[in-house]
């Protein structure tokens, strides 16, 4: 049986940006190695 992580869990809060909020979220996504915005929320989030 799997253990549970928080990496694990589902996320069901809806979060909505601008065009210009959700392209800034990318660019910074990027610079920080990650592949997409949905990465940079999540990192955010679990800090």
């Amino acid at each position: 049986m799997m253990k549970k992580t928080k990496s694990m869990e589902k996320r069901s809060m809806p979060v909505c940006f601008t065009e210009e909020q959700y392209k800034k979220i990318e660019e910074i996504a990027k610079k920080n190695g990650m592949l997409n915005a949905s990465q940079a929320i999540e990192k955010l989030l679990d800090e």
